[in-house]
């Protein structure tokens, strides 16, 4: 009786310890099934962080090619304008000249004298309007960047020279000098 009191006791103890271990491993599996799923999650939330500033980064650089592209569109337009005004300055400039000798000749009534008036007029405020500027003013200071002068004189101090008279007007496109004016000079007096 003693001998299946302790066998009874020892199948309890160990059915108990069988118990407990199983109960534990279901623990220990839990806490490792719990720590897995946060690491999950933590590698979930660096990958969704990833993702976002990868995102980011194609935005702004999409946003950089956009005005790169629309930076080197206006250049090319401005490239073009310019070259066009370089072509259209000598056809300006026998305009100009046919009206004003027509002036000075005193040709009156004639139409087509008056057509052509018109039509430098016309030329002269449209390319405005697109931002060509005549560079003609006299009595200021001489700048070798907007005049060049008519003679070849050798000037030592030319900040001392005025415009006195305009031979060849200059053109200026959006602060570039497409041509120079051809200007005379003369010594600033004081």
């Amino acid at each position: 009786m003693n001998f299946e009191k302790k066998e009874s006791n020892f199948l309890k103890n160990n059915k108990n310890s069988k118990k407990h271990n199983e109960k534990e491993k279901l623990n220990e599996n839990e806490n490792n099934s719990t720590n897995n799923i946060e690491k999950l999650n933590q590698t979930i939330l660096e990958i969704k962080k990833n993702i976002s500033d990868i995102k980011l980064r194609e935005q702004a650089e999409i946003e950089n090619i956009k005005k790169y592209a629309d930076k080197r569109i206006q250049d090319i337009k401005t490239m073009q304008l310019q070259h066009f005004y370089k072509n259209l300055i000598p056809i300006l400039d026998d305009l100009i000249n046919i009206s004003n000798n027509t002036c000075q000749l005193n040709v009156k009534n004639n139409k087509i004298i008056e057509g052509i008036s018109l039509t430098v007029k016309l030329l002269l405020e449209t390319t405005k309007k697109f931002g060509l500027v005549l560079e003609k003013t006299v009595n200021i200071k001489f700048n070798p960047s907007l005049h060049e002068i008519e003679s070849n004189k050798n000037i030592n101090d030319i900040h001392s020279y005025v415009v006195s008279s305009i031979i060849k007007t200059g053109y200026i496109f959006q602060g570039t000098v497409i041509r120079k004016a051809t200007v005379k000079i003369q010594k600033l007096s004081l």
